[in-house]
């Protein structure tokens, strides 16, 4: 792979990075989403991935995007709002067809009852590039720990 192939595809795998966690976002009374029309882009729902994420109260390790998609959309969609920052960028690493991207990002979540939750993830994504499909998530390794809202807000701008 020459130098400006793989800048070019290390510049690809941070934008989508980028992208798939700012989808999270929710502004208040916004209109329902399906999980698969906001995450197609990001996911190959028949591909093997392994996704595992703390903020999952029951700590499992999904095999397949529907399982992902049915453990955490639910909730989500119950939510007034989510906001997320990042505040390190996509750290990223590609060969060949798979990459592994690195970064932190900011969760600000408040309930549909009002309840402000804040949280400092560190997210780690690997990618993978098929004949039948651009780069989708093949994995997913997120590690959660809480922030008080005077601090995740300074995220924001």
């Amino acid at each position: 792979m020459s130098d400006t192939t793989a800048r070019t595809e290390t510049r690809t795998i941070a934008a989508l990075q980028r992208d798939w966690i700012l989808a999270w976002d929710k502004e208040e009374g916004a209109a329902p989403r399906a999980f698969r029309t906001v995450f197609d882009r990001f996911y190959d729902f028949d591909a093997d991935v392994i996704l595992f994420d703390e903020a999952d109260p029951q700590r499992r390790t999904f095999r397949s995007v529907s399982a992902y998609a049915e453990a955490f959309w639910p909730a989500f969609t119950a939510m007034r709002s989510a906001a997320h920052a990042i505040p390190e960028e996509p750290d990223v690493l590609v060969s060949g067809d798979l990459a592994a991207g690195r970064m932190v990002f900011v969760a600000v979540l408040t309930s549909a009852d009002g309840e402000v939750t804040c949280l400092k993830c560190h997210n780690s994504l690997v990618w993978r590039r098929t004949g039948e499909r651009d780069w989708h998530i093949v994995r997913d390794q997120t590690a959660v720990e809480p922030l008080s809202y005077e601090e995740a807000v300074r995220y924001f701008g």
